[in-house]
């Protein structure tokens, strides 16, 4: 397995995400042919786990029908041992089914039994991109002759803290979004002038700095920097940081 061109295909992958454009066909495919799987799923959810997700498949066995989508999703939720942990522990780290349990004890489960042993899919690794208590995106990726090794599921973690890092930036970028369409427009504009320092640490908060990066490249205390700004609220007529940040990009 290449690293380099694992981390090129997350890098794509990411651009997508904080494009908000389709990356789940490409991630798949592009997975597939790099780890070496016989099949990759990569399921999307908005709204679990009331909602049910939108699966992709790449390889063998194709798609699905939408009874047997339906079937491997209930069954997976109580009895596949990677959902059992994630949903338990919160922990969105790549797992073997080896990690978890023993592969004779996983092939009694039903969801092996009437899932994975049809399509002859002995070994799974699995992580999750993301998982709120709203959105889950869970990869996985199975193989039907050996087991997943300790190089191949140590390689998928930088991938997975890279497309979990763009799920981030796009939830803050459409928050940000949000309140550009919410801040008035009729605030009076002797509220607005803002001191050279302000105006200098309210661009590096946009930029996505956090106040200890601002401090150290200011030169000042993060205390400092949190006075300017509780100084910049009033003055902008917003209430907290998320706010400050849109009229600062609306104004620029």
């Amino acid at each position: 397995m290449d690293d380099s061109k694992l981390l090129q295909l997350g890098l794509r992958a990411a651009r997508s995400i904080v494009d908000e454009k389709p990356f789940v066909t490409d991630l798949a495919e592009g997975l597939r042919g790099v780890v070496g799987a016989d099949c990759v799923c990569i399921d999307v959810c908005r709204g679990w786990p009331e909602q049910t997700p939108v699966v992709t498949l790449a390889g063998e066995p194709g798609d699905l029908t939408a009874s047997e989508t339906d079937d491997w999703m209930q069954l997976s939720a109580v009895d596949d041992p990677y959902i059992m942990n994630l949903v338990a522990t919160r922990d969105p780290l790549p797992y073997r089914v080896s990690d978890l349990t023993t592969l004779s004890r996983f092939r009694r489960t039903s969801v092996y039994r009437e899932i994975y042993a049809g399509f002859e899919m002995r070994y799974l690794v699995a992580m999750a991109p993301r998982i709120t208590d709203h959105d889950m995106v869970i990869v996985g990726l199975t193989r039907r002759l050996h087991d997943f090794s300790d190089v191949e599921a140590r390689a998928l973690h930088p991938l997975r803290h890279l497309l979990s890092a763009a799920f981030d930036y796009q939830q803050l970028v459409s928050k940000i979004r949000a309140e550009l369409r919410t801040v008035p427009v009729d605030v009076d504009p002797r509220r607005l002038t803002l001191t050279q320092r302000e105006d200098q640490v309210l661009a590096l908060v946009a930029a996505g700095h956090t106040n200890d990066q601002v401090a150290r490249r200011l030169g000042v205390s993060p205390r400092t920097v949190r006075k300017h700004l509780e100084a910049v609220f009033p003055k902008v007529g917003v209430s907290n940081r998320v706010a400050a940040v849109a009229w600062w990009l609306r104004q620029n």
